[in-house]
């Protein structure tokens, strides 16, 4: 039993061809008329920067804008000194079915969007948007897209197409990985699996060389998606880019910036890292790096938040087949029987999670002395439910078990679990507090 979510984002700039053109609000069809296209019956609506087209119900799409805006807030925050090149048009397309995003894509603008998530693309003649489709994703993932194709679009908006696509990247996968709580951004953890990635490419000698990361064209990077290394590029890149941000406890912080704000100007990559990093010796730089990669450390929080996921999507596929476990063990104990697993689709890769690792079932770090950080599953609470609202229960499928963090810092986290009232589907969010 595979659980199979589409989160590959489409990440290279400049490569997708199409025409963007917002339109007015939608035509009324006639009766007996074919029903209206996705674009037709949808119009765009200014919320902060943003001009959103959407066909979500309008709380939950104002709820991405308003997320939008608070990235661009955070965007624009750590790149302060770079105004952007041109009057910004951020334009977002906002998907409830995965169908229409594909259709709308393929023909109004020529984009085959199959094997994305979401994108951001750029016309040669007419502009540029964003665009995602929402159907059976969690919300945090539906988030991560916004953040990390959102950067690309804001850093469209002051470097054209002059940023290099490795620090492109690597932002993007910065800010996809931050996580909101409440009104903060929570930037920086570190990624479990693709820190234990980078470590295994620098022991076994297939890291790439950092001239060859900063020399790196758009379409060569494209490269690694038919040739299976994309995986491994954004994994680097995202570390570079972490290192530079946190690394020596901040030491090049301020290096970074200066190279961004060359870049910025026009000067070529290369030379940008030189003079702002003010030294010509780039493979003892690189040296700096891998000891800084080597010696990371799994973020608690963040496996915390993955594994909560893996967790609430075997709870939902058990749920289906009428059960629902009351406890972590029997949580477990069900999925490992069932033979489930979680397959995610990044970079061109499947990423396969199966319910007999036992890592799953566990949150790393904890501070000494203190309560280790675990995962708590417990009946779901119904009790309250009236009779209407009960009757799913039984005639339907059973809302799956409560989970939470308990001892997990800086916050916890939980599932809220969701019913369609029309439907009955159900649906889950990651609530961190």
């Amino acid at each position: 039993m595979r659980s199979t979510r589409e989160t590959f984002h489409n990440r290279v700039l400049g490569t997708l061809v199409g025409v963007l053109l917002l339109m007015a609000g939608p035509i009324l069809p006639a009766a007996g008329q074919v029903r209206l296209s996705w674009w037709d019956r949808t119009h765009p609506q200014q919320v902060g920067h943003y001009w959103i087209k959407s066909d979500l119900p309008a709380d939950y799409a104002g709820a991405l804008a308003r997320h939008l805006n608070t990235m661009y807030a955070e965007y624009d925050r750590r790149l302060a000194s770079l105004p952007p090149r041109a009057p910004e048009s951020l334009n977002v397309l906002i998907f409830q079915r995965r169908r229409d995003y594909l259709q709308t894509l393929q023909r109004r603008y020529g984009v085959d969007g199959t094997a994305t998530g979401g994108l951001f693309f750029v016309t040669p003649s007419s502009g540029h948007a964003l665009a995602l489709w929402t159907e059976g994703l969690a919300r945090r993932r539906i988030l991560s897209v916004l953040q990390h194709e959102g950067f690309h679009q804001f850093a469209y908006s002051r470097f054209g197409g002059d940023l290099p696509v490795w620090v492109n990247e690597g932002l993007a996968e910065f800010f996809g990985e931050a996580i909101p709580v409440g009104r903060t951004l929570m930037a920086g953890g570190n990624n479990p699996r693709v820190i234990e990635a980078v470590k295994d490419s620098i022991e076994l000698g297939t890291s790439i060389p950092f001239e060859k990361m900063l020399a790196m064209s758009s379409r060569r990077w494209a490269q690694g998606l038919s040739e299976g290394t994309a995986m491994g590029q954004y994994q680097q890149a995202w570390s570079m880019v972490q290192f530079l941000i946190a690394g020596d406890n901040g030491r090049y912080v301020d290096r970074f910036e200066t190279y961004l704000r060359l870049l910025h100007a026009g000067f070529p990559s290369q030379h940008s890292f030189i003079k702002a990093f003010q030294t010509s010796d780039i493979e003892a730089f690189e040296r700096r790096w891998q000891r800084h990669a080597l010696a990371a450390r799994p973020s608690g929080f963040l496996a915390a938040l993955q594994r909560i996921e893996f967790l609430a999507e075997g709870a939902l596929e058990l749920s289906r087949r009428g059960v629902s476990p009351e406890s972590l063990v029997e949580l477990r104990d069900a999925l490992v029987a069932a033979g489930f697993s979680l397959v995610l689709h990044r970079h061109a890769q499947e990423i396969e999670l199966p319910a007999q690792d036992e890592a799953m079932y566990r949150i790393p770090g904890g501070r000494p002395g203190e309560q280790p950080p675990v995962f708590v599953v417990r009946k779901a609470a119904l009790s309250s439910l009236t009779e209407p609202r009960r009757r799913p229960e039984d005639d339907v499928q059973p809302t799956p078990p409560s989970i939470h963090t308990e001892y997990l810092r800086p916050f916890n986290a939980s599932i809220r679990w969701r019913r369609d009232p029309d439907t009955n589907e159900l649906s889950y969010e990651i609530i961190v507090r």
